[in-house]
């Protein structure tokens, strides 16, 4: 099953509204809010990589988030 880890920034003072927008997004396991380098990280699970792609998309395109790392996971 594709999985990547998603280190996010998002604008000053926007953390909490990009933490309830992207929580919803479809394939998004687990979520969290951070303090230092990066406002969130991501847990992103899902069926095929064509769909894990998408979602990371659709963070991507959120426009509260400014950066993102992407971190897939090998087996």
């Amino acid at each position: 099953m594709p999985t990547a880890y998603v280190l996010v920034n998002a604008d000053i003072g926007k953390e909490e509204q990009c933490f309830k927008e992207l929580k919803n997004t479809k394939n998004v396991k687990e979520i969290y809010l951070l303090y230092g380098f990066y406002d969130l990280v991501i847990i992103v699970e899902a069926d095929t990589i064509k769909q894990l792609n998408n979602s990371l998309k659709k963070i991507r395109q959120n426009n509260n988030v400014t950066k993102t790392e992407t971190m897939p996971i090998i087996e």
